[in-house]
């Protein structure tokens, strides 16, 4: 049955939507036209909400863009539909860009309020423009014409918004399951973990705001020409509210979902009118037992998965893939004991605590390093400024003798610096080979439109990406959990989820923050295993770690902390000797039974 469901439901689906509506009379056929426009809009908002996980309250703004522009080149311009639509796709992109790149630096209730505002500053706008039609709108707009043949009748239009919401959802799943899509995601479930790894935040928020304006200005155009007339009456806050009930009743970053939304906000209320005043009350009344039987909405968001023939082709080819990978790594440049990170003069301050301050240290390339501390020595302050994710007030940083101070984390991840957390980030909702296919995104190359198309050299690239992110799998000991969800994987079996995603970038320095926190002394084993293996790759390492047995057992060099000051460095034998670590860190078995840096 399962199988017969994938391979025939969507055509049969299909089928119905094509030969059952000549039978239908205007009314039905009018509620069902309704139902595609707002599932055009929902497809829109999903890809805001849904994927990248941003608030989005003024989404008729985009909607009323579309519709304005093309009643105005129709009517006034005498535009055919088809010279407006693309017009009107690309001033809704320009919107989305111009209320994106101001206003995505903020986050939650701020996001929401700003985008309501900019939705009511299109609706006065056009309220007051005299060429906009003023309150009373632009009346007389022409239905399109194809092939010679114009689209008067209710049928002919549900035809075209049928074949405008399968472009929707094809160029929606495509984004869903590629380098773009897998860095919404990742903004949903993590910000702070998604950047390090190399997923440019605000570029990303950005293009989800385009691509979400688009659809909508597509639905808005659309609406212009189906209505025939349209005011500033269309584009209310309320249109951006149920368009966001769509997505949520759905099922957020749910494809069907949005058209079971759709159906369930425009088409219930009309199957209640014959209630008269009692219909919305049924319908809020619905909507209510719906959400808490569904929480999730009517058609939650599947698990994503490649085809299962690739993705099975893929796993056979994990091993082979891996050693591939062990030859390109060991075959790269690479000069043993010569500087690759220069730290000097470092210093850090939240307000007036002084968290960092005067450090200088060396990290020599392909060796492993190690800084211990006690807690609150600052050593995770100095992991952050390394990898961008704190701005250092004073100092210099120098990573393969490029001046790296400053720079966001996703650019300290392209040129070749990855990190772990002290406490596990993993994107949760996310099978275990996605979370890899993140790390490979400094790595990857095809742009949005690439993967709108789904081109063969997109399409390569994915391949080789899903064979390569099982080989990591494969290597840290998970290639047979490639696709348990991160949230259910074991906490060792999470940790090393988290290393072979910061692998994945084939990094030249990798920075692990207590990676063996938690683990059992089996595990413990087995990770000291992993970091000779990692070492022996050409990669270097740098941690810190409180578990003296594994830094004395694998450091090249160990630096000391206290107080937000390097207290000592040398070979493991030298600072074990040293007075002053003894004093500070190692003498204190309390602190050395249970420890936790900053």
């Amino acid at each position: 049955m399962k199988v017969f469901l994938e391979r025939w439901l969507v055509p049969l689906i299909l089928l119905v939507a094509i030969a059952v509506p000549p039978f239908l009379s205007l009314y039905p056929l009018g509620v069902i036209i309704g139902i595609l426009t707002f599932a055009i809009l929902g497809l829109g908002l999903n890809i805001v909400v849904g994927y990248a996980g941003l608030l989005d309250l003024g989404y008729a703004a985009f909607f009323a863009i579309g519709a304005y522009t093309t009643a105005l080149l129709m009517v006034k311009a005498e535009a055919s539909f088809w010279a407006a639509l693309p017009v009107a796709l690309f001033l809704a992109g320009v919107a989305g860009v111009l209320l994106g790149y101001p206003v995505l630096r903020l986050r939650s209730d701020y996001l929401a309020i700003v985008t309501l505002g900019f939705g009511e500053i299109v609706r006065i706008t056009v309220t007051n423009l005299d060429f906009t039609g003023g309150p009373e709108g632009i009346l007389g707009i022409p239905r399109p014409s194809l092939f010679g043949f114009r689209l008067d009748s209710d049928l002919s239009m549900y035809y075209l918004a049928l074949a405008l919401v399968l472009i929707a959802l094809y160029f929606s799943r495509q984004l869903a399951f590629s380098r773009l899509g897998r860095a919404w995601l990742s903004l949903r479930e993590d910000e702070l973990a998604a950047e390090p790894v190399g997923v440019p935040v605000l570029r990303v928020k950005l293009m989800a705001f385009v691509m979400g304006a688009i659809w909508g200005g597509l639905a808005g155009a659309f609406f212009a020409v189906r209505v025939g007339v349209i005011n500033p009456t269309s584009f209310v806050f309320m249109q951006s509210v149920l368009v966001l009930m769509v997505v949520v009743i759905g099922g957020m970053g749910s494809l069907p979902g949005v058209l079971l939304g759709a159906a369930a906000v425009v088409g219930l209320p009309e199957l209640l009118r014959s209630l008269q005043d009692w219909r919305f009350l049924i319908f809020g009344i619905a909507l209510i037992a719906m959400m808490l039987l569904l929480p999730e909405g009517l058609w939650p968001a599947p698990r994503r998965r490649p085809h299962p023939a690739l993705f099975a082709a893929a796993l056979e080819e994990a091993p082979r893939q891996w050693e591939r990978i062990q030859r390109e790594l060991k075959g790269r440049p690479q000069e043993t004991g010569k500087p690759l990170l220069v730290v000097e003069d470092l210093a850090h301050r939240f307000g007036g605590l002084k968290a960092v301050q005067g450090v200088d240290f060396v990290v020599p390339e392909g060796q492993i390093v190690s800084m211990i501390g006690p807690n609150g020595a600052g050593k995770t302050t100095v992991f952050n400024t390394l990898s961008g994710v704190l701005k250092p007030q004073e100092g210099h940083i120098l990573f393969a003798g490029q001046d790296i101070k400053g720079l966001r984390p996703h650019r300290v991840a392209h040129l070749g610096m990855t990190r772990t957390f002290q406490g596990i980030r993993l994107f949760g909702s996310l099978e275990a080979y996605e979370n890899v296919l993140l790390g490979l995104y400094p790595r990857q190359k095809a742009r949005v439109i690439e993967s709108l198309l789904h081109t063969p050299a997109q399409q390569q690239e994915e391949r080789e990406s899903l064979k390569e992110a099982l080989a990591w799998l494969h290597f840290v000991g998970l290639g047979d959990k490639a696709g348990y969800l991160a949230r259910e994987l074991s906490y060792g079996d999470q940790r090393r989820l988290e290393l072979a995603r910061a692998l994945a970038a084939r990094p030249r320095l990798l920075l692990l923050d207590e990676p063996a926190a938690g683990m059992n002394p089996a595990e413990k084993e087995g990770f000291l295993t992993l970091l000779e293996k990692i070492r022996e790759l050409g990669i270097t390492v740098f941690l810190i770690e409180h578990d003296m047995s594994l830094v004395m057992g694998v450091s090249d060099q160990v630096l000391v902390l206290d107080q937000g000051r390097l207290i000592a460095q040398g070979t493991p034998a030298q600072v074990q000797a040293d007075p002053r670590v003894i004093d500070a860190y190692l003498g204190r078995e309390e602190e050395a039974a249970t420890p936790r840096g900053v």
